[in-house]
């Protein structure tokens, strides 16, 4: 379902998501709760993942799940995007497998499918076990709602947990910055039958939007919010197009930091 968001909520819920890029940047596995972290949120626990090549694993920080302070019942997981080669690596393998948590929910890109399968939460309050992140959504309280955001690898997590979450009648909304296609046609279309909410930003330029290709079985989530960095003065190169900074300044956040990207006069 198509959401009525204003770019000014949309720049809010990057900056979740930047700051998961900065916590990871401080850490990479145990950061703790940054100074800049958004006002009126409390932080719950951080999401770690493991990423799988071959026999290699190495668990590493992949965003946080906080908490509204005025409202409990509203919590925010937010999931950082490709930083380390392994994320790379488990980026783009291009084999559908089936989505098999959700039933008739179509089919997913499986390096995407088990990386979320393997994320974990850690919760502030240490008396709290340790659970994955797919089990959280069943310990949620009574009325939660949930908004779960994402940029590039973490937007096609963030999409398969909205996903579960939606299929267990949690009310939860769905916003990404620079998805790659998730899924397949029957995975867009059990999506869309649950109607979340949802909000899709891409960049025209951005390659990663453009992966995995239709023509392999995938299909986005429609409709997308398109943006388009070439208007404004970015470097044209593959990683500034693709860059959280460049998404938040071309949605017209003026704190964006774009100084690896900006263009020279």
């Amino acid at each position: 379902m198509s959401n009525t968001i204003s770019m000014e909520k949309l720049i809010d819920w990057g900056h979740f998501v930047k700051v998961a890029y900065e916590m990871y940047a401080q850490d990479h596995l145990s950061p703790v709760k940054p100074a800049d972290f958004p006002t009126g949120w409390e932080l719950v626990a951080n999401l770690t993942m493991t990423p799988r090549l071959e026999k290699m694993k190495e668990r590493e920080f992949g965003g946080f799940i906080a908490r509204s302070i005025d409202n409990p019942l509203q919590q925010v997981v937010a999931i950082r995007g490709t930083e380390s080669p392994l994320d790379w690596l488990s980026d783009f393998e291009f084999v559908l497998e089936t989505f098999h948590e959700v039933p008739n929910g179509g089919k997913t890109e499986s390096g995407f499918t088990n990386l979320y399968r393997s994320m974990m939460v850690e919760y502030a309050d240490t008396s709290v076990p340790a659970q994955s992140l797919m089990d959280s959504i069943d310990t949620l309280p009574q009325g939660a709602k949930l908004l779960v955001t994402g940029h590039s690898l973490g937007s096609s997590l963030a999409t398969l947990h909205a996903f579960l979450a939606g299929s267990k009648n949690v009310d939860v909304e769905l916003v990404t910055f620079a998805s790659p296609r998730v899924g397949d046609k029957s995975f867009v279309e059990a999506f869309q039958r649950m109607n979340i909410p949802n909000t899709r930003v891409f960049n025209h330029p951005d390659i990663v939007p453009q992966v995995p290709v239709e023509i392999a079985g995938y299909r986005h989530l429609e409709p997308g919010l398109e943006i388009n960095s070439v208007l404004f003065p970015i470097k044209h190169s593959i990683p500034c197009y693709h860059a959280l900074s460049t998404y938040l300044y071309v949605m017209g956040d003026a704190d964006a930091n774009i100084s690896k990207c900006k263009t020279t006069p």
